[in-house]
């Protein structure tokens, strides 16, 4: 489900985008990561730049969040 890949500038502003969403909508990563089946670790680390998530599982945290993926994707 995940690839560990190198951290870069356009998965850091994944990971700003993907956090900032969830803190506005007040959710914790342990209820995302509840919601779209996965450990809060993964979440953690998501939201790190450490591990960018494949397309099923960003259609996922978007349907979690109650946006679209393209509002996750900030390039």
């Amino acid at each position: 489900m995940f690839q560990k890949r190198k951290v870069t500038k356009q998965n850091l502003r994944l990971a700003k985008s993907l956090k900032k969403i969830r803190q506005s909508r007040e959710m914790t990563q342990e209820e995302l990561a509840e919601k779209v089946n996965v450990s809060s670790g993964w979440i953690s680390k998501i939201e790190r730049g450490m591990y960018p998530p494949n397309m099923k599982l960003l259609t996922k945290i978007a349907r979690a969040l109650g946006v679209k993926v393209r509002d996750l994707i900030p390039f």
